[in-house]
């Protein structure tokens, strides 16, 4: 069995984690998309999910689809 590196972030991914990981800990609760795009001046709701799909696919970030304020931050671990 091979085992490989998980994908590296990079430097707009590792910003937009950070943000949402800080909105939470300042909140409770996570940000709506819309709250995200206003957040790093991306047009649209489409520009910020586009960024998130991302963060998704490499495990780093999770939501429930159709739900609003469910993204959380999945920290790595530490081994």
């Amino acid at each position: 069995m091979t085992i490989t590196a998980p994908t590296p972030l990079t430097d707009r991914q590792r910003e937009i984690l950070a943000w949402v990981d800080d909105y939470i800990g300042r909140h409770g609760f996570s940000p709506t998309i819309r709250e995200l795009a206003k957040a790093f001046g991306f047009r649209g709701t489409n520009g910020a999910a586009c960024h998130l799909k991302p963060l998704r696919k490499k495990g780093r970030l999770t939501w429930v689809d159709g739900n609003a304020r469910t993204l959380r931050v999945v920290k790595e671990d530490a081994t």
